[in-house]
């Protein structure tokens, strides 16, 4: 084979692999449609308004999901 044979087969590979990641099913790489949106107040349960504790437990939660998750 001659170099643009060559350079052609190592495209081709190169493609089928990538079209061959891309419907992987067993892949774990998941795509987001929508762009991360937090917990509003309003999904806040109201018993536990006053609760700082509870807050503070909610926020460090969806702080850690957002890092894991964007």
């Amino acid at each position: 084979m001659n170099s643009e044979e060559d350079e052609f087969r190592r495209i081709e590979a190169e493609a089928l692999r990538l079209w061959a990641a891309q419907t992987n099913e067993d892949d774990d790489t998941q795509v987001y449609a929508k762009p991360w949106q937090g917990l509003s107040w309003e999904d806040m349960p109201e018993e536990y308004a006053g609760d700082s504790n509870f807050l503070s437990g909610a926020r460090w939660a969806e702080a850690k999901l957002k890092e894991r998750n964007t």
